[in-house]
């Protein structure tokens, strides 16, 4: 207001007052027209002063950008600091991690702007450089502070998350971002706050990286070896691997080398260099699937299907072999005196390839001379061959035969007319540990010459029961699956076996005529019937114990249990019927 009315009186045009060239003043007139000056005069000048808070100077104050700067931080900064105090607080109640770098912008950021801000506008250029430059450069650091806690979090959230088949970042490349970090907030405080001219150390660091770099260009070259192997990521700590010469599994990987241990314990670190420039052989990649490939020769009288057969029969028993893929025999080699054969074995764990490729030699050795397929001699020896006398040498006389039979308490009681009949069609065979003896397929009577075996119950395919034990002299028959709810109730091998296979054609018109053998099959079958079942019944106790324990409905009834010396025939530890007596 006060200037739109200086405005309008100085538009209003000045008027002189007009007054008689021949009047006369009187003294009295004169000296109130100068009193009237006078006053109009110092009514003016008591006014001056009071306008420089309202009209032109006040507007002046808004119109001035450095005033209206500080009023905005002035104003502003209060409820920003309040605002971001809120979201700390809704963080910490959800525990984030966020928190910590939301706590640096409220503590140290804000009022470190708050007081660089200010100063530009109230202290005049050149007289407090020194103090803005070490206000912006804790400024600069505090931001640099909060960002790296910021990138922390996220680079530990992509170290941590769930690989789900992706490979893993390597840790170097995690720690780059936060490199370029550091020196991007070296250099705004550097060039940008202190003004420091970078050209020349840039110059004299290009100079000096040449000099270096040609003197260390081979330890140079296995850290550019080392980044690119953990941006290729070629294999993983674990893996086995085969490269430069070296076999086995990756310890650790670094920047400047690779740290393998080897199958005889010994840590063999090889140069990243070496690693680049060699082919790498990965066995658990892209999967953990891998083929063995195991060379064999037969002898050259050995019919293909024979030999097939039996190889394929020795893989399916080698434990560690997988049932799929399907172990597999192929001929390589057709030359007199032998036939060489390739055996494809899967694996899904590289460590055990030397177990797998032992065990099964041992096993084929087993199953040659069980299934009357000959491996070749090394020697090269020149004989005349006479098919029907190796034919006759290669079986078992017909006095062994009886031999072994009679070593069953059940058998014994027979006469010589029945032997000889229950031995016209036996067959021997020797089984190595683990093998089986008498699936649940197989038909006829398995007597166990030498060694021992035991009867398993299979729940699963991981999952087995114990039975019995059965020893020298001891007779096994087969029983059918209805008797065990639908398992299988198999003979294992326990140690190398010689077994007598009587078949069922032979043994069921002896066993028909004999009542008394008769009888005693019908007691041992019985009586190892019961054993299974008793099992069953303990495993059904055990599973309805397990699901009271899971319900928490408390433990479940025992079985009484009566004292040792009531145990019955069928109970397992007691004396087998059919080990001891008929």
């Amino acid at each position: 207001m006060g200037r739109h009315r200086h405005q309008r009186r100085a538009s209003r045009p000045h008027r002189p007052r007009e007054h008689d060239p021949g009047e006369q003043r009187g003294p009295r007139t004169a000296a109130r027209v100068v009193r009237g000056r006078r006053g109009r005069g110092r009514r003016r000048r008591r006014q001056r002063p009071g306008c420089r808070f309202g009209g032109d100077d006040v507007s002046g104050i808004f119109r001035d950008p450095s005033a209206g700067y500080a009023a905005i931080v002035i104003v502003l900064l209060p409820v920003v600091i309040i605002g971001i105090g809120e979201l700390e607080e809704r963080l910490r109640q959800r525990d984030s991690p966020l928190r910590g770098p939301v706590g640096l912008v409220r503590t140290w950021v804000l009022p470190l702007f708050a007081i660089w801000a200010l100063l530009i506008v109230l202290l005049p250029s050149g007289d407090g450089d020194v103090v803005v430059a070490v206000i912006a450069t804790a400024l600069v650091g505090a931001t640099g502070a909060a960002a790296l806690a910021a990138l922390s979090i996220v680079v530990e959230r992509i170290r941590t998350r769930p690989s789900e088949g992706r490979r893993s970042v390597p840790r170097l490349l995690l720690a780059f971002p936060r490199i370029v970090l550091i020196l991007t907030i070296l250099w705004v405080i550097i060039a940008g706050v202190w003004s420091v001219d970078l050209s020349a150390a840039l110059t004299a660091l290009g100079v000096t990286s040449l000099v270096v770099s040609f003197a260390l260009q081979d330890t140079l070259g296995g850290i550019a070896s080392g980044f690119t192997l953990l941006a290729d990521q070629p294999f993983h700590p674990g893996d086995w691997i085969e490269a430069d010469g070296v076999e086995g599994q990756v310890i650790d990987t670094n920047w400047r080398s690779t740290r393998i241990q080897t199958r005889n314990g010994d840590l063999v670190v090889v140069p990243n260099g070496k690693l680049a420039g060699a082919t790498i052989t990965n066995y658990d990649e892209p999967s953990r699937l891998h083929r063995i490939v195991v060379p064999v020769q037969v002898a050259y009288m050995n019919a293909p299907s024979d030999a097939k057969a039996m190889l394929i029969a020795a893989a399916k028993s080698t434990p560690g072999v997988l049932a799929e893929p399907a172990p597999n025999a192929v001929v390589v080699q057709i030359d007199d005196p032998l036939m060489g054969y390739e055996v494809h074995l899967w694996i899904d764990d590289y460590s055990i390839r030397p177990r797998v490729f032992s065990d099964f030699g041992s096993l084929v050795w087993y199953h040659s001379h069980r299934r009357g397929v000959p491996l070749p001699s090394p020697a090269q020896d020149l004989y005349l061959w006479d098919g029907e006398r190796s034919a006759a040498a290669g079986r078992r006389d017909h006095a062994s035969i009886l031999e072994g039979l009679r070593s069953s308490v059940l058998f014994d009681q027979l006469d010589d007319d029945e032997l000889d009949i229950l031995s016209a069609g036996v067959e021997t065979g020797r089984f190595a540990s683990g093998e089986v003896i008498l699936g649940p397929d197989d038909d006829g009577l398995v007597v166990v010459e030498h060694g021992s075996a035991r009867l398993e119950l299979r729940l699963d395919p991981q999952r087995r029961e114990p039975v019995l034990d059965v020893t020298d002299g001891d007779l096994v028959t087969p029983i059918a699956r209805s008797e065990t709810r639908g398992h299988d109730l198999v003979v294992i091998a326990s140690t190398d076996c010689d077994v007598l296979l009587v078949p069922a054609s032979s043994a069921g018109g002896v066993i028909s005529r004999s009542p008394a053998l008769n009888g005693a099959l019908d007691q041992l079958t019985t009586s190892r019937r019961r054993r299974v079942q008793r099992v069953l019944r303990r495993l059904d106790q055990q599973r309805a114990a397990d699901h009271v324990d899971a319900l928490g409905l408390g433990t479940a009834p025992e079985p009484a249990v009566g004292p040792a010396t009531d145990v019955a025939p069928d109970e397992p530890g007691a004396p087998d019927p059919g080990a001891t007596s008929a």
